[in-house]
């Protein structure tokens, strides 16, 4: 609410809110604050307003009424889709679902401690923050000892398999009560008994998509566990996440080896690779040099329109004043000119000895099969 504010107005528009149900009270109470702080500053209150009743047909009348010029579509992947479709041009944001590698280069102790900040920051409702941890077989062991250090609860079998249920409801989307609870809060309303200064729950998988909840974006401080061979088949697993939920958003990565970071960014469907530091500040700018921003974009493979951090910068129309500086005679005459470099290449042109070559490489090469 309050960054979406700041964009719009520095931008030189208004907006109008269509708040989640759920988030009705403190969205009503948060426009109020602003509505004052623009009044106060001598501004119009007016440039920020909201839905008090909000259903979807009041959502989709706002998005499809014509003095509506932009729809900042953040929400769930129905509702982005109907910003998209209802003929008024949107920015359309989509889930994080972003896998986390530690790579054996990593100092293990830090990136831990940073993974866990990242997590319990806002309880994990940043869509930047990590939904999955990553590492290579070798050192998962040594990963899990530390993470447990730092306040990680890994669940057992049958754990896994009771806030598993809880997590995601039957249609397989995630279960809002998860959203931005602490670890204790978590595990009370999934009726299981955690020790007591639990930061994360991390549960171990094997697998993503249906039949493993904790491959799906959470928002919340639940970490899933992967472990792979080597760096390759981690890009493999980092890909299948991404894929399945979170494509075009972040990844993030642990490691000293620049090598190593060049292979991910050539790889991973993600706008965004955050290196050496907490996923979710780094994502929104806080301790990278991206722009600081809450509106993430995940590009077109993500179906989003933009694959930027959004900012003011996204909410601008930009008028250009053009002056002719070429005549068209110009432009004709180097397209001739062009015209006369270019010549047929002819038989007498090609060397011949090269041919005889390239043939009878072809032919061993026919023979040897």
């Amino acid at each position: 609410m309050l960054y979406k504010s700041e964009i719009a107005i520095k931008a030189g528009n208004a907006i109008v809110f269509s708040p989640h149900p759920n988030a009705l009270r403190c969205i009503l109470e948060t426009v109020k604050v602003i509505r004052q702080a623009i009044a106060e500053a001598g501004g119009d209150e007016n440039l920020v307003s909201c839905i008090s009743i909000p259903t979807m047909q009041a959502t989709d009348t706002l998005m499809k009424h014509p003095i509506v010029s932009m729809i900042l579509a953040t929400g769930g992947s129905a509702m982005v889709r109907a910003a998209y479709s209802s003929g008024t041009p949107a920015i359309g944001v989509g889930p994080g679902n972003g896998p986390c590698y530690i790579e054996k280069t990593a100092d293990i102790q830090a990136s831990v401690a940073q993974i866990m900040a990242s997590e319990t920051f806002d309880n994990g409702t940043i869509c930047a923050s990590e939904q999955s941890v990553v590492c290579d077989d070798d050192i998962a062991a040594e990963v899990q000892r530390e993470m447990i250090k730092q306040g990680a609860y890994f669940l057992d079998d049958q754990e896994y398999k009771q806030l598993g249920r809880f997590i995601l409801r039957a249609n397989g989307t995630m279960n809002p009560m998860i959203v931005g609870r602490s670890a204790q809060k978590i595990a009370e309303l999934a009726g299981l008994s955690i020790p007591e200064g639990t930061k994360v729950l991390v549960a171990k998988e094997d697998g993503v998509g249906i039949g493993h909840p904790y491959s799906n974006e959470k928002l919340c401080p639940i970490l899933a566990f992967y472990t792979a061979k080597d760096y390759r088949a981690v890009c493999k697993l980092a890909q299948e996440i991404l894929y399945y939920e979170g494509a075009g958003h972040t990844f993030s990565i642990h490691t000293e080896d620049d090598a190593i970071v060049d292979y991910f960014a050539a790889r991973v469907p993600a706008s965004r690779i955050i290196v050496n530091t907490p996923s979710a500040l780094g994502g929104i700018g806080a301790t990278t040099g991206l722009m600081p921003s809450l509106t993430l974009g995940c590009g077109a493979i993500g179906g989003s329109a933009t694959s930027e951090n959004v900012g003011p910068q996204n909410l601008i129309n930009v008028r250009k004043v053009a002056y002719g500086i070429r005549d068209l005679s110009e432009i004709k005459a180097e397209a001739k000119l062009a015209d006369q470099k270019c010549r047929i290449v002819k038989d007498q042109d090609i060397n011949q000895e090269t041919v005889a070559k390239i043939t009878a490489a072809v032919l061993r090469q026919l023979k040897a099969q």
